[in-house]
C-alpha cells in the first residue's frame, strides 16, 4: 500500500489533492479573518441580535460579566435580569451567526422599527400605577430601602434646600443624561417583543427629547439652564456614571453658578413572566407616564456622600409639587443607599420618566408637567 502511494502515476492525484486542500484552507482562514473581527466588534450584541434579540443597555455587558453594577440604576439591573430570563426560555432561531443579515451596530439603537420586523418573543404590556411605599405623610409617599435611616417627611419639607436661584441670565440648572440613548415606544401597543430596540441615538426619540421639554419650561420661566446632550452610554454602557460625572464636573467648572443638576432617565420594569410594566396616570384627561424621583443617601458611611440630606430637601419639595397632580402622577419617592453622582452638588436629583413601553408622547407630557412643578419649587428659592 505504501509503495503504491509513491508510484509516479499517483503523484498527479496527490498534487491536485494537496492544491485543493491548500485552497480550501486559505479560504477558511480568509473567511475567519473577516468574520471574527466583525463579531468581536459587536461582541455578544451582534451574536444575539442574529438570534432574534435586541438587547437593552447594559445587558450584553452583564452577560460578559463586566458591568459596573455600582453605577447602574436598580431598574437597569432588573432589565438585565429580565432579558437574560427571556433568552433562556425563548426559542429564537437563527441559521447562522455569520450572515449578511446581521444588522450593523447603528440599527441596534433605533426605536422606530416597523412592526413587520418584530419577530422576537412576545410579552404582554401591563398598564399599571406604581404607588407602594412604606412612609406616608399627607399625600406624599416615600419608598425607603435603606437599613439605617428613616425619613420624616414633614421635617424635611420644613428644612430649606441649599439652593439659591438667580434670574440674572446665568445658568442655574444642569440637565444631563447618564443613560443618554434610552428611548420609548413610537406608538401605543399592548405587546412587547424581545427584538424591540429600547435605545436610540436619535435625539428626537430618546430621553434627550424629554430633557429638552423640561429645559424649555425653565427657560420660559427665566431660569438659566444648560442641557448637556453628551452620550454616556453609547457605544459603551459600562462606566456610564463615571463618564456623566466628568460631564457634570466640566459644566460646574464652566458655569459655577449652577445650583441644580438633574439626571433624566426612563425606567424599565418587568414582571415575573417577562411582562413589561407601563406606569401611567391620566392628568387633565391626557395620559402621562408616571414619574419617579430617586434621592440617595450614605446609609452606612461608606459611599463618601456626607451631604445627602441637602438633595433630599430639594427632591421632597419637588415630590410635593408633583403630588398636586391627579391620579398618582408621581410615583413614591425612592430613598435608597445610593450615590449616582448626587454627591457632586447640594441640588442633585435623578428622575425617571415612565418605562421603555410608555410612548414618547406620554413621557414628554410628563416632562411638561414635571417642568411646571420644578419651576414652582425653584421660584420659591429665588434670592
Amino acid at each position: 500500500m505504501i509503495l503504491k502511494i509513491f508510484r509516479p502515476k499517483n503523484w498527479k492525484k496527490l498534487f491536485i489533492g494537496a492544491i485543493a486542500t491548500a485552497v480550501t484552507s486559505i479560504a477558511v482562514v480568509c473567511f475567519t479573518l473577516r468574520v471574527i473581527p466583525a463579531l468581536s466588534a459587536q461582541s455578544e450584541i451582534t451574536a444575539m441580535t442574529a438570534a432574534g434579540f435586541i438587547l437593552p443597555g447594559g445587558v450584553a455587558q452583564a452577560l460578559k460579566g463586566d458591568v459596573d453594577t455600582e453605577h447602574m440604576v436598580p431598574s437597569d439591573l432588573e432589565d438585565v435580569s429580565s432579558v437574560i430570563s427571556q433568552m433562556v426560555s425563548s426559542q429564537a432561531g437563527s441559521s447562522s451567526l455569520v450572515s449578511s443579515a446581521i444588522p450593523p451596530a447603528s440599527s441596534l439603537v433605533s426605536s422606530q422599527v416597523p412592526k413587520k420586523t418584530w419577530t422576537g418573543k412576545p410579552y404582554p404590556i401591563q398598564e399599571t400605577q406604581l404607588t407602594q411605599g412604606n412612609i406616608t405623610w399627607n399625600n406624599i409617599v416615600v419608598k425607603n430601602s435603606t437599613k439605617n435611616h428613616t425619613v420624616d417627611i414633614e421635617k424635611v419639607l420644613q428644612e430649606r434646600p441649599d439652593v439659591t436661584i438667580k434670574k440674572d441670565g446665568t445658568p442655574q440648572v444642569l440637565i444631563y443624561h447618564t443613560h443618554s440613548s434610552e428611548s420609548y415606544m413610537s406608538e401605543e401597543t399592548d405587546t412587547y417583543y424581545s427584538d424591540m430596540p429600547t435605545r436610540s441615538q436619535n435625539e428626537k426619540e430618546n430621553i434627550m427629547s424629554v430633557g429638552e421639554v423640561i429645559a424649555d419650561k425653565l427657560r420660559a420661566a427665566g431660569i438659566g439652564v444648560i442641557h448637556d446632550k453628551t452620550y454616556h452610554d453609547y457605544p459603551a454602557y459600562n462606566g456610564s456614571y463615571t463618564r456623566s460625572a466628568e460631564t457634570i464636573q466640566k459644566n460646574l467648572e464652566k458655569y459655577p453658578t449652577i445650583q441644580v443638576t438633574i439626571d433624566v432617565h426612563r425606567d424599565a420594569i418587568s414582571g415575573t413572566n417577562g411582562e413589561r410594566k407601563k406606569p401611567t396616570a391620566v392628568v387633565n384627561g391626557k395620559k402621562a407616564a408616571q414619574v419617579m424621583i430617586l434621592s440617595g443617601c450614605d446609609d452606612d458611611g461608606t459611599l463618601g456622600y456626607p451631604d445627602w440630606e441637602y438633595n433630599l430637601r430639594l427632591a421632597m419639595r419637588v415630590q410635593q409639587a408633583c403630588e398636586g397632580y391627579e391620579n398618582n402622577f408621581i410615583r413614591p419617592l425612592t430613598f435608597s443607599s445610593t450615590k449616582y453622582n448626587q454627591n457632586l452638588t447640594h441640588g442633585s436629583m435623578l428622575v425617571e420618566f415612565g418605562t421603555e413601553v410608555n410612548t414618547l408622547e406620554e413621557a414628554k407630557y410628563s416632562a411638561s408637567l414635571f417642568g411646571d412643578a420644578l419651576v414652582s419649587v425653584l421660584n420659591s428659592l429665588v434670592s
